[in-house]
């Protein structure tokens, strides 16, 4: 089984399932969750925005292939790029970029794919100039909902709560958060990976609250067994 992560491009859109594909939950600040009614309108809008965004900053987003067959992607970028952070409770810090989607299909789940993709992400925001990675974690995930990420997965990869006073916490990953005991930043970067790779082979503890049942990101830590 050979595994590939690439950058998301806006040909690449076309390989994601299609409840993601015309979902523009994060892309329009009045976009509900899920496929919208019109998956074609739908469809141009993400275009449109993925268009924009990839001119003004860069491509916003990674997919993994296994055997070249998609099987999962990420999307992230600075807030202000995402017009639904706008509505949110908090803002995403100035210092930090915003995860906002992380999923892997159901075929898939179970195999360390969403936290090789996370990794991905942390590499290309320390690559970036960004100094940490926030999200906006679900307390609970409604079972087809693909937009929002777990926060018990979250949680369970080094992410701690930043801000609790909405429906979705804001929860963020310091970059610099291992630098004491590393020489560079970017060593401390490779810390924040090593540790996610440990947690990835040691089972999590069992928890109170009832793991998330979600199409999103159900990988290892996300799902009992991204």
């Amino acid at each position: 089984m050979t595994r590939r992560i690439r950058d998301l491009t806006l040909a690449a859109l076309d390989d994601l399932p299609a409840t993601c594909r015309s979902c523009v939950f994060w892309e329009v600040g009045t976009g509900s969750r899920g496929p919208r009614p019109d998956p074609r309108a739908g469809g141009e809008s993400k275009d449109a925005w993925w268009q924009a965004t990839q001119l003004e900053w860069g491509t916003p987003g990674k997919a993994i292939y296994v055997d070249d067959v998609p099987a999962g992607y990420a999307t992230f970028a600075p807030g202000e790029h995402f017009p639904r952070m706008r509505r949110m409770g908090r803002a995403v810090s100035d210092d930090a970029f915003l995860l906002a989607t992380l999923w892997v299909a159901p075929d898939h789940r179970g195999q360390g794919l969403a936290t090789a993709l996370l990794q991905s992400v942390l590499r290309e925001t320390h690559r970036r100039g960004g100094r940490a990675l926030e999200a906006y974690g679900a307390p609970t995930v409604a079972p087809g909902a693909t937009c929002v990420v777990p926060e018990s997965f979250l949680k369970s990869r080094g992410f701690q709560v930043l801000h609790d006073d909405g429906d979705l916490p804001l929860l963020r990953l310091d970059l610099r958060q291992t630098v004491r005991w590393q020489e560079s930043v970017g060593h401390a970067l490779e810390g924040v990976l090593s540790v996610l790779s440990r947690r990835e082979r040691q089972p999590a503890p069992a928890r109170a609250r009832p793991a998330l049942e979600t199409r999103y990101a159900r990988d290892d830590g996300a799902r009992p067994s991204p």
